[in-house]
């Protein structure tokens, strides 16, 4: 869990990059971290070597990534030929599997009601990933709540469009916040 942290002490935001052209904004920008939301068996090399040229880690979003399967080979893969920092998924198996691989394991979580709290605390104590994503990343009281709960870094995602969202990210609890919007990819928080 430490090595995480580590990761966004310099800079808590977090560049979601939705587009594979916006490799080189996100990896020439402020963030020490991108997360990849896009791409495809074609294109992620690229990308993921891109931002290891610019010294950033770099995580792939393996739900949304076409032509690599989300199974066992495919986390093989990644993690042999593509070498990311890590990934992010919403799927327990492809946790352990990344864990297995030695590639930091982040859990996706959507938080849409009680119910979906409840499992997704249940599920993380389960699957032990390195770090949680959270979305919609603008609910501080849930926040808060599961900092609490939960022993893991906890990343606040979806919605964010402003300087002051990341901060109230970041004042409630979460240790760093990822954002769509490139144009806070150049804030320096720390």
């Amino acid at each position: 869990m430490d090595h995480i942290k580590q990761l966004f002490k310099f800079n808590p935001i977090v560049a979601a990059v939705r587009d594979v052209k916006q490799i080189e904004d996100a990896s020439e920008s402020n963030v020490q971290v991108i997360f990849l939301m896009t791409g495809d068996i074609f294109n992620i090399k690229h990308c993921v070597d891109t931002a290891k040229q610019h010294n950033k880690s770099i995580f792939l979003h393996v739900d949304l990534m076409k032509g690599i399967a989300k199974d066992k080979e495919g986390i093989k893969y990644l993690a042999r030929e593509i070498k990311p920092d890590g990934i992010i998924t919403t799927k327990s198996n492809l946790i352990k599997l990344a864990k297995k691989e030695e590639l930091i394991a982040i859990q996706h979580l959507f938080f849409l009601d009680t119910h979906a709290y409840t499992s997704g605390v249940r599920n993380i104590m389960e699957t032990k990933p390195d770090a949680i994503e959270i979305m919609p990343g603008l609910m501080p009281r849930v926040i808060k709540d599961l900092s609490k709960v939960c022993p893991y870094p906890i990343i606040s995602a979806g919605l964010i469009k402003s300087h002051e969202e990341i901060l109230e990210g970041l004042e409630a609890g979460s240790n760093a916040v990822a954002v769509g919007a490139s144009e806070l990819w150049k804030l320096k928080l720390n």
